[in-house]
This record gives C-alpha cells, structure tokens and sequence, in this order.
C-alpha cells in the first residue's frame, strides 16, 4: 500500500487515517489548528468554561466505527446530556428539547398541544430513517459507469 496526505484532521481526517492506516498505508495528517478532533472537541471557551464544539453530534458517529477501531478501549465515553438543545425565542420564552420525549412533549405542549402529542411518531420516523442513512453510509459507491450516447 502507498502512502497518503489527509488535509485536516477533524473526526472524518483521523477516521480514514485510522482505518488507512490499519490497512497498512503509510499516513500523513496536516492540520493547521494546534489541536486536532474537529466538532469532537471540548474546548476552553472562557477560562474554567468547558463545553463540546459540536459533539452532541456524536450520535452521528456510526457504531462501527467505535467497534473498529477500538474506541471506547482508547478512552471513548459517551455521556448523554439530559437536555440536547435551549432555544431562546424571547425575554419570557423558550423551548428545551430533553433525552426524554415525555419531558419534550411538555415543553412543546406549551405552544401546541397538536404537536406534542405527535412526538412520539415523528421520533420514531426520525430513528427509523437514521437507522437507514447509518447502514447506507457503510456502503461502498456505485462504480459509475462512463454514458455512451446512441
């Protein structure tokens, strides 16, 4: 196997690298940032302030990925927040999406009950098509093939 340059080692740069590299390429990774992890950081915003760039997208990262390379044995620790999101929407409002629905749907129920009582079915829309899109990622493309006209 050849030797390879990835440019950027945010999570999907050290991801290929990994998985290059464990089919035994040779692998480089240029980052310009003197830290490397991209949206998987946590980072010092404020001195003694800590927060995730954009890891609660974590749940984005495929579950094969974690079992290929060896991730929660090299220190991966998934800790779900109680409360993923706070949208303020005045001085005297806002809405917080929790880890649990039922806490979610009171939340909601404040501005539509409707749609409060159809949460339940559009989360289980939302994870059935997830769970489409994460076997689909793992796919290999279509080789294409050149078009000849008639």
């Amino acid at each position: 196997m050849k030797g390879f340059l990835i440019i950027g080692g945010g999570h999907n740069g050290l991801v290929c690298a990994c998985y290059l590299a464990k089919a035994g390429g040779n692998v480089t990774i240029l980052e310009r940032r003197s830290i490397v992890g991209g949206a998987a950081v946590t980072e010092e915003f404020h001195p003694g302030f800590r927060n995730s760039v954009a890891s609660y997208t974590v749940s984005l990262l495929n579950p094969k990925i974690i079992e290929d390379l060896n991730l929660r044995e090299h220190g991966l620790e998934i800790k779900l927040r109680p409360q993923s999101n706070f949208f303020p929407i005045s001085d005297k409002e806002s809405l917080s999406f929790h880890k649990r629905v039922a806490d979610t749907q009171a939340e909601v129920a404040c501005f539509s009950k409707k749609d409060a009582a159809t949460l339940p079915a559009f989360y289980a829309m939302l994870e059935t098509v997830a769970d489409i899109l994460r076997d689909e990622l793992l796919r290999s493309p279509p080789r294409a093939v050149p078009y000849k006209s008639v």
